[in-house]
């Protein structure tokens, strides 16, 4: 089947599709005029004067030769447009705004600008990675603000939010990915509306029309206190205050802040829509809420309606949605047979015709659906035993997935089971299915697998969180730095690592099983790891959790992760052979919760040994919430990995003990020494290693 995303909501969403712009009932970008609401106002007419009376003039940073002024090359009515040239790593322009009482916002906002953006950064080496157009910055440190508009340039899009006074989240309404594009004028609005607890990012073009929309409950970030912190800070426009990554090259105009919700011609909001997971055969028909309303009175809702379709999104059909209360709207899916997957959206149009369909992405990436399955319970979901010998490997179970192969895979006769195993290269071959049947609260998976060489970090078998992540998984089976073996799901859930290590062109085979706990338990979950050879149990281990596995929509890949591409990926494509691949919605083998000793070969780490000491950058930077630190031994010392904050404090150890000489990669998942999740920001790595001292730069983004 075609690869379909799952969006989770309503935490996060920006999307915007099949918008047609109607009449536009209010100003969009100037030239504005102050009012009582308006606590900024910078026109950038030949000079940096505040046509507000709630804040003072702007002020230049930097040489005079880095700024400039030019006509506004698309409207005259908007006179001047400032020109900050920040494009040589030596420049460091930027404009402030003292600080006033005025310019703290905890309620109701509108903060908005022109900006054209002609050179960026990819990376958090380069002076320009993070534009920002507008941001009240921090006193602790300025990535705490009371409120931000920016650009990300490694994946060109927009992001607008603000630092919750309970410093635990930052509430933001992002765009899709590229939407930016070098050297076009955009126009941005961020409002914060307290009514409907919600934050909108408006991006328009140079023509006034509104190219995207993005919309998020500032209540789903899980702030203790969602008020917006307030600072003591000045605002600054081209510049985040600090960091030395965030500086703007282009232009400015028209810059307005304002403590009130200005009205922007929007299309209708579809918000809280339910996300419905696998439902059981015998459920008669499949309820889809959402609410639905227009931001503004001077608009109605014309018609909502919820689409779906049976046979991957070849033909749609659709059901009005009904009123239920107030804003909330409801229809249902029909029942459907055992083996169906549906996809659906609901899509909202206003009475000046705006439409808005949710979930989409406004063009810049392919379409998205939410989708589930139709499945009967106590049910076997995938069979590949690999015995076709020639063409795509089948499956036999009920539900007849249907496998991809990428690369070359090719059958084998040396086979634990039958006559013929699945064999992979070990750089660009994988097999793929695609289906929401494989993620269920309670399962089993069951395979054997060889290995021709043990590779780090290898991820066997895994059942990624989103298409593209190799971090975060419903079900993983990969191997570490070590040789040994993990079973894990991501999400809080279960992980099991062997305590030897596994050895090359040897079959094992893996039972990795999760079960309901009894009613009376205070488990919600047990998780049982067995790992076998030809001989009998090696391992078994097993774990209580409160917490579900996470539920994962992405498809199954054998003998990949996520964003493994080419013979030097990291993490890298599994080499050798898998055979009677089979995953179950129920605990189908029945493991006992006990324990197995385990007596596996203690081989060192194939390799040569370092002849220099070195930290490599972490990978990926930015990351959230899991990066993976590597560094080099020459020879045996006592080794004291670390990790600091942007204030100097120790957050945690994650080695310190006397390790062989070696090369070495440790994961940290963002947490202290408390096991608390810290918050995005900056942060630093350091490596003691006898007399060898080194310290790298990370960004941890939430």
């Amino acid at each position: 089947m075609k690869s379909m995303i799952t969006v989770k909501f309503p935490a996060y969403v920006a999307v915007l599709a099949m918008l047609s712009v109607g009449t536009v009932t209010a100003q969009v970008g100037g030239p504005y005029t102050t009012d009582a609401n308006t606590m900024l106002l910078l026109h950038f007419d030949g000079d940096l004067s505040n046509a507000s009376d709630s804040s003072a003039d702007g002020e230049y940073h930097g040489r005079a030769l880095n700024f400039f002024y030019l006509d506004n090359p698309f409207d005259v009515a908007l006179g001047k447009a400032l020109r900050i040239d920040n494009g040589s790593k030596l420049d460091t322009a930027y404009i402030t705004v003292p600080d006033t009482s005025h310019l703290d916002l905890t309620g109701d906002w509108t903060i908005e600008g022109w900006m054209a953006i002609f050179t960026f950064g990819e990376g958090s080496g380069d002076w320009r990675w993070v534009p920002r157009l507008v941001i009240k910055t921090g006193d602790e440190v300025f990535w705490r603000p009371n409120y931000f508009v920016e650009l990300w340039g490694d994946n060109r899009l927009f992001s607008c939010g603000y630092q919750a006074n309970s410093q635990d989240a930052w509430p933001q309404a992002n765009t899709p990915n590229n939407v930016f594009v070098p050297g076009e004028w955009v126009h941005l609005a961020f409002i914060r509306d307290t009514t409907r607890h919600i934050l909108l990012t408006l991006v328009h073009n140079d023509a006034q029309e509104l190219i995207n929309f993005s919309v998020a409950d500032y209540l789903d970030f899980g702030a203790a206190d969602p008020t917006p912190i307030t600072t003591d800070q000045p605002v600054y426009i081209g510049y985040a205050g600090g960091g030395y990554d965030s500086f703007l090259d282009g232009f400015v105009d028209e810059i307005r802040i304002s403590n009130v919700v200005r009205e922007f011609p929007i299309p209708p909001i579809v918000a809280g829509v339910t996300a419905l997971p696998n439902q059981d055969a015998s459920v008669a028909g499949y309820a889809i809420g959402a609410d639905i309303y227009t931001l503004f009175a001077s608009t109605s809702i014309a018609s909502a309606k919820l689409y779906y379709s049976v046979d991957d999104t070849a033909t749609w059909s659709s059901v009005d949605m009904t009123t239920v209360s107030g804003d909330s709207m409801s229809a249902t899916i029909p029942q459907q047979p055992t083996g169906t997957i549906i996809a659906y959206y609901i899509e909202a149009i206003d009475d000046q015709g705006k439409k808005y369909a949710y979930p989409q992405d406004a063009g810049y990436e392919p379409a998205a659906f939410l989708q589930f399955g139709i499945y009967t319970p106590a049910t076997q979901t995938l069979d590949l035993a690999f015995d076709e010998g020639t063409g795509t490997p089948a499956d036999a179970s009920t539900y007849g997935h249907t496998v991809t192969e990428v690369g070359a895979p090719a059958y084998t006769t040396d086979a634990i089971v039958g006559d013929n195993a699945i064999y992979l290269e070990g750089d660009s071959s994988y097999l793929e299915v695609d289906s929401p049947f494989l993620t269920s609260d309670t399962f089993a998976v069951d395979f054997w697998f060889k290995m021709d060489t043990i590779k780090t970090y290898c991820r066997i078998l895994n059942r990624p969180g989103s298409p593209s992540s190799w971090s975060t998984n419903c079900y993983q089976v990969r191997t570490n730095n070590a040789q040994q073996l993990q079973a894990i799901s991501d999400g809080g859930a279960f992980s099991f690592t062997t305590n030897g290590t596994i050895e090359p062109d040897k079959w094992y085979r893996v039972i990795y099983e999760v079960r309901e706990a009894a009613a009376s338990d205070t488990m919600l979950y047990y998780g049982i790891f067995q790992l076998s050879d030809a001989d009998g149990v090696l391992f078994q281990d097993y774990a209580g959790s409160k917490k579900a596995v996470l539920a994962s929509m992405s498809p199954l890949r054998i003998g990949k992760a996520g964003t493994a591409t080419g013979p030097d990926a990291y993490p890298p494509f599994f080499k050798g052979s898998f055979d009677e691949v089979k995953i179950y919605n129920y605990p189908a083998v029945g493991l006992d919760t006990t324990k197995v000793a385990m007596e596996l070969s203690t081989s060192p780490v194939e390799g040569p040994v370092p002849t220099e000491y070195a930290l490599k950058q972490n990978y990926p930077n930015p990351f959230n919430p899991v990066t993976n630190i590597t560094y080099a031994l020459p020879q045996s010392e006592r080794v004291v990995l670390s990790i600091y904050n942007l204030l100097g404090r120790r957050v945690v150890d994650l080695v310190n003990e006397v390790q062989p000489a070696g090369a070495y990669t440790v994961q940290w998942d963002a947490k202290d020494r408390s096991g608390r999740s810290l918050a995005t920001g900056i942060y630093f790595y350091h490596l003691t290693a006898g007399n060898f001292v080194m310290i790298k730069k990370m960004v941890l983004i939430k």
